[in-house]
């Protein structure tokens, strides 16, 4: 990565639910041309990874790819590139995909268009549902480890909100194109508001499930304000103060003012957690994240947990469902939940 990307302008861009879908993917392809753009444009769109071939709707397409390039794509991706791709990584370049050279779509799309590789900020969501922001470049690339952890927690964020808004246009009654794979509207999952702060992070607000998160909730709108005023120039940082998740429940965002205030609020936004009943819904929703290939540093941060409490639900875990290794215990999950 050469050039410094203005990630609170990204966060922002990602978490302003106000906005219909097709403004909301403009705004975080604009905020993210500048750090990623490579001479061949943009493009984005949000996804349904369980169907085939992809579900896409509103897709901005600002390169050489048109939508009928797109769609060839995606019909010549058989299901073991599939998962090579989509379903693997969170931040990547498509030719890290195993077969990427070897692939139809990228001989008769790609190539004649310039596009050697793709740079892919993959945001999908365990339920199926994802959005992919995409920099078509003009030759082969791979990330370095740095740069992989910097987007995988983007990618986090762009998660977090989109499940969010997927959950907010349940509850309002909007959208259905999706509803097979639409989060959960479960326990903990409704997107409802639990907590209101202020800015400065006193409570107002919140209802019985929220109080004794006072100050994880407290240091969350503080760390989003150090971000936006202090922090803007060091990426890193800005991604350290400004959670994804709150105690693998809460998304933070700006809401309303009143009375001269500006208010943020909580929304219960924990990831769906499919899976056996024996587990527990927090070591299912750690287990969600590792079937997707996210490594245990990434799932801590995706569901604001820190990473020893991530090993100790891999460890409980492995034990209820008899697995010896790591990988046994991805696949016994996997088959459960499959069956589900």
């Amino acid at each position: 990565m050469t050039k410094t990307p203005d990630l609170v302008r990204v966060l922002e861009a990602a978490y302003a639910m106000d906005r219909a879908e097709g403004p909301w993917l403009r705004g975080i392809v604009d905020a993210l041309r500048p750090a990623l753009e490579d001479g061949l444009g943009m493009a984005a769109y949000v996804y349904d990874a369980s169907r085939r071939p992809f579900v896409v709707r509103e897709p901005i397409l600002d390169c050489p790819l048109d939508a009928q390039g797109l769609g060839q794509l995606f019909a010549q991706s058989d299901e073991s590139y599939v998962r090579g791709a989509w379903l693997a990584h969170a931040a990547a370049t498509a030719s890290e995909t195993p077969g990427y050279a070897d692939h139809p779509g990228v001989r008769d799309v790609f190539w004649p268009l310039g596009i050697r590789d793709v740079f892919v900020v993959n945001a999908l969501d365990p339920v199926g549902v994802g959005c992919l922001v995409g920099a078509p470049l003009p030759r082969l690339r791979k990330l370095r480890d740095d740069e992989r952890d910097l987007w995988d927690r983007v990618a986090s964020h762009l998660r977090s909100a989109l499940r969010l808004r997927l959950r907010l246009e349940a509850l309002e009654g909007r959208r259905a194109e999706f509803p097979e794979t639409s989060p959960s509207l479960a326990d903990g999952t409704s997107g409802a508001v639990e907590a209101v702060l202020r800015r400065d992070g006193a409570l107002e607000h919140a209802e019985d499930v929220a109080v004794g998160a006072r100050e994880a909730l407290r240091e969350a709108v503080l760390g989003m304000d150090r971000a936006r005023r202090t922090l803007r120039s060091r990426p890193r940082r800005v991604l350290t103060a400004w959670r994804a998740l709150v105690r693998g429940r809460w998304t933070v965002v700006d809401d309303f003012e009143g009375e001269g205030s500006r208010y943020l609020v909580a929304r219960a936004n924990g990831p769906a957690a499919r899976g056996p009943t024996l587990l527990s819904t927090r070591e299912r929703q750690v287990l969600e994240q590792l079937v997707l290939g996210h490594t245990d540093k990434l799932v801590a941060y995706e569901l604001g947990l820190s990473h020893s409490t991530v090993r100790v639900l891999i460890t409980r875990a492995r034990a209820k469902l008899g697995a010896k290794t790591r990988a046994e215990l991805i696949e016994k999950f996997r088959a459960a939940t499959t069956r589900r």
